[in-house]
């Protein structure tokens, strides 16, 4: 199987476990769409914060011969920086104090996923960063279709306008994978690299398993 396919194939499979999690199954099926949402509105604002500044990170690290690869890193990375206020300002329409959620601690399903994150993108194989990426942004294009109208549904009609971070990321996301695959399956990588990339989807998407069921977990305590 070529690089592009199992890449695919291995994006399918992270989703479905993304999937089955209580998390979204709950929002799909009509319940507490409108908690976890502002929940995980909470947890985005944490995560974005800290993980677009050091992407750049994976870039620095690469063989300078991956000029494309690193210019997009870099680019990418700089679009991504402040999109934590798309979160804040959702949040703020939804009834939360912007100093209630900026003076909040990351909880621990952040904490997690920021770690794994820069781990991959500071000290594994820097083009793991492309594995991350290449699931978070093929989830977002996948899912967020789904999961926006059942939010929506959930919201009072002064609240509906609150959906900015979701709706925006369903639809800059599908952009961002389409450039990614343009740029990742026309790379010269080879079979270690490539098998590290897809490694790294298929355990981004246990992690983001872990954030969203500590979400869970901590919304039923």
């Amino acid at each position: 199987m070529i690089f592009e396919d199992q890449m695919k194939a291995a994006l399918k499979e992270s989703i479905t476990v993304i999937e089955k999690t209580q998390f979204y199954q709950d929002i799909i099926n009509g319940k507490n769409g409108k908690k976890y949402y502002i929940k995980y509105l909470e947890y985005a604002y944490h995560y974005v914060t800290l993980t677009s500044s050091f992407t750049p990170l994976a870039a620095r690290r690469m063989d300078p011969k991956y000029l494309r690869i690193r210019k997009w890193i870099l680019e990418h990375s700089s679009e991504e920086m402040g999109h934590e206020l798309m979160a804040l300002n959702d949040l703020k329409k939804l009834g939360k104090a912007e100093n209630e959620i900026t003076s909040q601690s990351p909880p621990l399903g952040v904490t997690c996923w920021v770690s794994y994150f820069h781990y991959q993108v500071a000290i594994a194989n820097p083009f793991n960063a492309f594995g991350v990426l290449y699931f978070l942004e093929g989830m977002a294009t996948d899912l967020a279709p789904k999961l926006v109208p059942k939010i929506i549904d959930s919201l009072d009609d002064k609240e509906k306008k609150a959906i900015t971070f979701f709706r925006e990321h369903g639809d800059l996301d599908e952009d961002h994978l389409a450039e990614q695959e343009a740029i990742l399956f026309k790379a010269d990588l080879d079979k270690i690299q490539q098998d590290s990339i897809i490694k790294t989807v298929q355990e981004a998407a246990q992690i983001k398993k872990f954030m969203l069921d500590q979400l869970v977990l901590e919304f039923n305590q």
